[in-house]
């Protein structure tokens, strides 16, 4: 940690925050008029115009990665399985044409499989796709370095959770595509489930919200902790406090999120908790009201297929529309996001679980990487 957070952290982190708010207004102006006046006449938008499908940038396809897991099964065009069984069927308006893997053997196998192209070095598709995708863990800690070519480029790009390591690397994400009116989607893929619509709607009849408690199946706290990003979801993104309990937030044999949402006029605030659980559903929430209790759970599903088309496809659906350049959500919603995982994580680390502020965590400190060496420096040179 750099030695002026030592000497006065509160009027560095004020100082941000202040920063913070000029980027709040500026950004979606910005955003706004560059994708009016330039994504619609880029040369992907016009060469787009002549193909029946999206051309699509696959990054970071090889551990630990949604595209060997689970979305390669999803978009393969020949019905060829990537992880376990292929949907064979043209469901989406997708195909990968490019691919590119910190493991150049990795990124040649899943080429291989799904029919596209493997470039050698991270920025090598800028001019060929009209997306980009991010779906591997290991490499977020230098995804603002991997993503910066494409969202200059003005190329819709999705960033993998939970989206950058520290305030500074997303908000660097965060500058860039408002200055270059690139659309850009971070998500969870628990924001997209079908329990989300479900519950937000539910709950207006259960009164004012006295409490909610949650499980989540995971064995750590950066990557498969989806339910805080559910609750946000659902509740929106005003928490004031987080406080996380775990052994190790990378590989946890215990963890538990306790999250305080500020409320509003009409509804007090109140808290949020989500545990880990070894077992069991996938996910189960249960909103305490005044006038009554509202529930919702996940099991964990008997066919491949149906984990596909329920629990995965709606993220790909959302992310399509993003490549079609439509913003998902506003980029202050991906900043909160990312300052909330990373409240956790410094509640986890250097609190011993006690409760921190949103909005105290100094915008230069960084989450704990689970592999730190995962990328050489020198693959990050651009040409």
């Amino acid at each position: 940690m750099p030695d002026d957070y030592q000497h006065d952290p509160h009027d560095i982190v004020s100082s941000h925050n202040r920063h913070r708010r000029m980027f709040l207004k500026t950004s979606a102006l910005a955003g706004a008029l560059a994708l009016n006046n330039g994504l619609a006449a880029s040369p992907e938008a016009s060469e787009r115009s002549g193909n029946s499908k999206l051309r699509i940038g696959a990054l970071c396809v090889g551990d630990f990665s949604f595209w060997s897991y689970s979305w390669g099964d999803i978009l393969s065009p020949r019905g060829v399985a990537v992880n376990r069984e292929a949907l064979g069927t043209g469901l989406l308006d997708m195909e990968i044409t490019h691919v590119w893997d910190v493991d150049k053997a990795k990124a040649r196998e899943f080429a291989d499989k799904v029919g596209a192209e493997p470039v050698d070095r991270y920025d090598g598709m800028v001019g060929k796709v009209d997306g980009v995708a991010f779906g591997g863990f290991y490499e977020v800690p230098w995804q603002h370095i991997l993503a910066r070519p494409y969202i200059e480029a003005g190329i819709p790009t999705y960033l993998s959770r939970p989206f950058a390591y520290s305030l500074r690397d997303i908000e660097d994400i965060l500058d860039c595509a408002a200055k270059h009116g690139t659309p850009i989607m971070a998500t969870d893929i628990y924001e997209h489930l079908y329990g989300v619509t479900t519950l937000k709607k539910r709950i207006r009849t259960i009164g004012e919200i006295q409490c909610v408690h949650s499980t989540c199946l995971t064995h750590e706290y950066a990557a498969l902790f989806h339910t805080p990003y559910m609750l946000q979801a659902i509740f929106g993104h005003d928490v004031g406090k987080v406080a996380v309990v775990t052994d190790d937030p990378n590989s946890s044999t215990y963890l538990m999120g306790t999250y305080l949402f500020n409320g509003d006029p009409e509804q007090k605030p109140f808290l949020c908790t989500s545990t880990m659980t070894p077992d069991g559903d996938l996910y189960s929430m249960d909103v305490t009201g005044s006038e009554g209790i509202e529930s919702s759970r996940l099991p964990q599903f008997a066919e491949w297929r149906d984990d596909l088309l329920v629990h995965h496809t709606p993220m790909l659906v959302a992310m399509q529309k993003t490549f079609e350049g439509t913003m998902y959500e506003p980029l202050d919603n991906i900043r909160k996001k990312n300052e909330i995982f990373l409240t956790g994580f410094y509640s986890a680390v250097e609190r011993s679980g006690a409760p921190v502020d949103v909005g105290t965590v100094p915008p230069d400190w960084r989450a704990v990487p689970a592999r730190p060496d995962w990328i050489d420096p020198a693959l990050l040179k651009r040409q």
